[in-house]
């Protein structure tokens, strides 16, 4: 069958060849530049200055490619290097825009460092090396340009939103310290942190009131000591006053007669009487003191009948008359005197008792006071408990917030400085020597190939559509061929109405 049309199969074969040589001929060569970013780490350690910019680098680079490539960009570079020439006449503008957009290849590639990505390609098809080696480098430095004003842009959206934050903690504080301070000085002296100081101003307290009870009961213990005194200095002055007066009225009586026992009965009472004040009544001293008073009592009871019978006499030379300078008035003037001072000693100590009184009660009112604040520690120390946790994480905020503040601040210098992640073209686009695109001795190949296919298929199907016998081998086995007839051979001269 093959070798029946191989001329068929030949003339298709060489017109296919021919007309795929001529239109691959005339294609138009294609150039693609290529360059590469490379994705740059921070400069200064993060232990030091953390990053506020924590995007992946798939995030970056699909935010800044939305960014990059925008309309008026895009339009920019296609009136720049007059892209689409033949396009321009018939598709709008937008459409060029999207056909641009589409031909740009940006891809990413993997790092060293756990997969991460390290750098990526910006690549651009065009009938110009130049051309396609401008586009490239052009959208490249959109790239790195964007991706530092991105990364300023958001440290600096940080900042300033931990700054209105620090703001906003900073009243929050001022608030809490202002009641803080207003609860502290309304209720000063009832504070949890006072209780110390309340106990010790109670057992001073305390202390105070023991000392002004044992205080006022020596003042009660002196005062009845001196009224007992002065109880028997008005006794002697009395008995004095009697004597002086039986002395005036009777001048014949003896002076020594009436005055010796009585003074000295006198002198002995007010004796006892001061020792009964410091002693007990069987010290040796009371005792003694209390035979000889025995003794002058008793003389001076025997005296006093003998007195009243003798005839007075007025000693010679004696120079005084009537009671006058005796020892009774001498006697008699001292325990006037001491009358007063027991008087002035005791007006002291009702005065010193009075004061120890109100003395008392202010201790007691003071205590009573203390001990009421003791009593609402618990009341205050849990409103202070509610107020100081509120100040507390106000202030763990506001510290908090100033760290970050700080953190953010040096970030933000440091994405101003270039110092932190960025993107660096580590290879510029070059114009391409050698064009792509198209292939021409594959596609030569592949259409000489194609065309001697097509002719050999167009060969065999020419003489499939024949339903011509070809061979004794398509015939089945148990067919016995009886003769050949040549091809060469003439026509017979009968027929039997079929076919030859």
């Amino acid at each position: 069958m093959l070798w029946k049309q191989r001329w068929l199969a030949l003339l298709v074969w060489i017109a296919i060849t021919a007309v795929s040589y001529v239109v691959v001929h005339g294609l138009a060569d294609v150039y693609q530049a290529e360059a590469v970013i490379l994705v740059d780490s921070q400069k200064i350690p993060e232990k030091f200055v953390a990053s506020t910019v924590q995007v992946s680098v798939q995030d970056s680079l699909n935010s800044i490619s939305q960014q990059v490539l925008t309309v008026s960009r895009m339009e920019q570079i296609l009136e720049k290097y007059n892209l689409y020439p033949a396009m321009r006449k018939t598709k709008p503008q937008e459409e060029l825009v999207d056909k641009l957009r589409h031909d740009l290849d940006i891809t990413l590639e993997r790092g060293f460092s756990l997969g991460r990505p390290g750098a990526f390609r910006v690549a651009y098809q065009a009938p110009s090396p130049s051309v396609a080696a401008g586009v490239v480098n052009e959208v490249a430095d959109l790239f790195v340009t964007q991706n530092v004003k991105t990364r300023e842009q958001r440290a600096e959206g940080t900042s300033e939103f931990i700054e209105n934050q620090l703001k906003q903690a900073k009243v929050s504080l001022d608030v809490q310290e202002a009641q803080l301070s207003t609860y502290k000085l309304k209720w000063a002296g009832e504070l949890p942190q006072q209780e110390t100081a309340l106990m010790g101003a109670l057992s001073r307290l305390q202390q105070e009131l023991q000392g002004n009870q044992d205080a006022t009961a020596r003042a009660e213990q002196n005062k009845l000591v001196l009224e007992n005194s002065l109880r028997f200095a008005e006794s002697s002055v009395s008995t004095l006053t009697r004597a002086a007066s039986a002395a005036a009225s009777n001048p014949s009586l003896p002076v020594a007669t009436v005055s010796g026992p009585v003074l000295s009965s006198a002198r002995l009472k007010a004796q006892l009487n001061d020792l009964s004040q410091r002693y007990y009544d069987d010290h040796p001293e009371v005792r003694r003191v209390k035979r000889e008073l025995e003794q002058a009592m008793a003389e001076e009871e025997k005296n006093a009948p003998a007195a009243s019978n003798e005839i007075p006499e007025t000693p010679a030379g004696n120079g005084i008359t009537g009671a006058e300078g005796t020892p009774f008035q001498v006697e008699l003037d001292r325990q006037k005197e001491r009358v007063s001072a027991t008087r002035t000693q005791l007006q002291v100590l009702d005065q010193e008792i009075k004061g120890r009184v109100l003395e008392r009660q202010r201790i007691v009112k003071d205590m009573a006071e203390y001990q009421a604040r003791v009593e609402k520690l618990p009341i205050r120390e849990q409103q202070m408990a509610s107020l100081t946790r509120d100040y507390e994480t106000s202030k763990g905020n506001y510290r908090s917030l100033l760290d970050k503040k700080i953190s953010a601040e040096m970030a933000t210098e440091m994405e101003k400085s270039q110092q932190s992640e960025r993107f660096t073209v580590l290879e510029r686009a070059r114009p391409p020597e050698a064009p792509i695109k198209p292939r021409r001795r594959a596609m030569y190949i592949a259409g000489a190939l194609g065309g001697l296919a097509l002719g050999l298929a167009l060969s065999l199907a020419r003489e499939l559509k024949k339903d011509v016998f070809l061979g004794e081998w398509e015939l089945p086995a148990q067919i016995l061929v009886l003769g050949r007839v040549s091809a060469n051979a003439p026509p017979p001269a009968f027929s039997w109405g079929g076919r030859d």
